[in-house]
């Protein structure tokens, strides 16, 4: 029992600390309704306190055209007119009482340039003018927001970077007319999109090129990027000027646009996942549909997979979210309590996302690195692999071996402290 106890100390140790801690209420999800049928790619807007999940693909590769709409109260989903083309991957906004459901992909028709817009009061859909890219855009490359009566959207491709192709629009909801805007210059690969303070911002990244956001700000018609995001196919929404993040690993990450702070809350009780959907009804997150963790982008859904998780998140409204590297919040090495001196040597396993474990017999110290450096790894910063020194456990003609831990590879770890 007191070594269980002690396991899962360290392990809360390692993912939390130094963040912000969190009430105990905050890191349960409660299990909601389930999906009347599994959904990956699909695109979500809430209206009138209602959660509304559009197209995407089931367990059988079909792309849908259904829109099921779930209510928060009730814990109930029912089903609303679909629209005419199926699709997923695709984005999507949501501008008084109607959600604009724009590109993705089709069966058999390939990628589309289509968009149509729902009438939620009226349970219709109409085709809208198409989207202005010369080159479709694949699914999940595809960015929206909506700002001051305009929808922008982003395409990312690589072919749309080079100087004869534009990637970024907007669209008057007045003149129904697409405008070009200043090109979108970066590396944009499966990422989220979201809206704060007027501004949209794209988090996007991978492993080996490292994670980023951008900021496009309508009123200067300008793109910077400002730091650390995401790695996709996730979920994004905001919540109270944030960026609330999730998927992949079981964990929700504030982002503070303006002071580039985070706050990672650590949740083990929920799936890891992606290709799912998020959303927020008052103070409650929902995080619905979607795979299981994998190495590729999902193409389609798992029969069984149809959860639908909420968690609360009214505690985080008066939380100050911490930076990583920030000298007087982070320190460069873990605390020395009982969970995380350097006395005595410790057994290291570590579970991958298909299933296979590595074991290190490490000392505490060389553990507290492997510590310091998953814990600014999940904020975006530092390499994302880790270099592990196998030591006496080398076997062979050789004169030493080094592990190379990757960190998007790890589902989760242990730590087995004792002194010999």
């Amino acid at each position: 029992m007191k070594k269980w106890l002690f396991i899962f100390i360290l392990l809360f140790s390692a993912l939390s600390y130094p963040l912000q801690s969190i009430k105990a209420e905050t890191l349960e999800w409660e299990k909601r309704e389930e999906l009347p049928d599994a959904r990956v790619g699909a695109v979500s807007e809430v209206y009138d306190g209602k959660i509304y999940v559009i197209g995407g693909t089931g367990p059988s590769k079909a792309y849908s055209n259904t829109t099921y709409v779930y209510d928060p109260k009730l814990d109930k989903w029912s089903e609303k007119a679909g629209m005419k083309t199926g699709r997923m991957g695709a984005a999507s906004v949501i501008v008084d009482d109607r959600i604009y459901v724009m590109g993705g992909g089709r069966t058999e028709q390939g990628l589309t340039n289509s968009v149509e817009v729902y009438n939620i009061k009226m349970d219709t859909w109409e085709d809208s003018v198409e989207l202005p890219f010369e080159r479709k855009v694949s699914a999940y490359n595809l960015y929206a927001g909506a700002m001051d009566g305009k929808i922008y959207v982003v395409g990312y491709d690589s072919a749309l970077k080079a100087d004869r192709y534009n990637n970024t629009y907007s669209y008057d909801l007045k003149t129904k007319e697409w405008t070009k805007k200043k090109k979108f210059g970066f590396t944009a690969t499966a990422g989220n999109a979201v809206v704060v303070k007027n501004k949209l911002y794209i988090l996007t990244g991978s492993e080996l090129l490292g994670t980023k956001i951008f900021e496009y700000d309508p009123l200067v018609d300008q793109w910077k990027g400002i730091g650390g995001g995401a790695i996709a196919p996730y979920s994004a929404v905001m919540y109270e000027n944030y960026i609330i993040r999730t998927g992949g690993i079981s964990r929700v990450t504030l982002i503070d646009i303006e002071t580039q702070k985070s706050n990672t809350i650590p949740n083990t009780s929920a799936p890891y996942r992606m290709g799912h959907v998020s959303a927020l009804v008052d103070d409650t997150l929902y995080v619905i549909g979607g795979v299981e963790q994998s190495s590729s982008a999902p193409t389609n859904a798992r029969a069984n997979f149809k959860s639908n998780l909420s968690i609360s998140l009214k505690s985080l409204k008066n939380t100050e979210t911490e930076t990583p590297g920030d000298k007087d919040s982070e320190p460069t090495t873990p605390p020395k309590d009982d969970a995380t001196n350097e006395d005595g040597d410790a057994l290291l396993i570590i579970t991958m996302v298909n299933g296979l474990q590595k074991e290190y017999d490490l000392s505490m110290k060389e553990v507290n690195a492997f510590l310091s450096w998953y814990k600014k790894r999940d904020s975006g910063e530092g390499p994302g692999f880790y270099e592990i020194d196998e030591h006496d456990n080398n076997k062979g003609p050789f004169e030493s071996k080094k592990d190379y831990v990757v960190f998007k590879n790890i589902l989760m770890f242990e730590i087995n402290k004792y002194k010999k």
